[in-house]
């Protein structure tokens, strides 16, 4: 089972906006990157149900800017499984520079079927309802609301 993929990204100048830090846009191309680096890392299931018609729409996407990263920074970009329901997978993504937070966000996408011009939802598909597990820390975690109730009286 898999539920999170770590990587490293160099901010290069493209990346940059005018006051030489890195454009607040970018960071929702880096979560995309990130998100399709885990699926691939994942095997080739994921292209397959491309090949065949599935997709993964992002319906929300939201990210916190904490600290500005400039151009030869490199990021450190953790995503994880936060949420996993019948066609729906919800991520969240720490970005770190030196081993400090300095971007967090979440993406929430979709599975889809084009039919006839209608994008309908359909269920992750079994291949990789099979390998996504949601992260044993992420909030709202079977797992994480134990460690929150660890030594609370009842």
């Amino acid at each position: 089972m898999a539920f999170e993929f770590h990587y490293r990204r160099f901010v290069a100048w493209q990346d940059t906006d005018a006051a030489g830090i890195i454009h607040f846009a970018n960071y929702f191309r880096y979560m995309e990157e990130a998100e399709t680096r885990f699926q691939l890392s994942l095997g080739s299931d994921f292209l397959e149900a491309v090949r065949q018609g599935i997709y993964c729409l992002r319906v929300a996407v939201s990210c916190d800017f904490l600290q500005p990263v400039t151009f030869g920074d490199e990021i450190d970009i953790h995503l994880w499984v936060r949420k996993k329901g019948r066609s729906s997978i919800g991520y969240e993504m720490s970005f770190r520079h030196n081993g400090e937070e300095v971007a967090r966000g979440q993406l929430t996408a979709v599975c889809v079927r084009n039919e006839g011009g209608t994008m309908k939802s359909v269920p992750i598909p079994p291949a990789w309802d099979h390998v996504l597990e949601v992260a044993p820390f992420a909030e709202g975690s079977a797992n994480a609301d134990a460690r929150a109730n660890k030594g609370s009286v009842a």
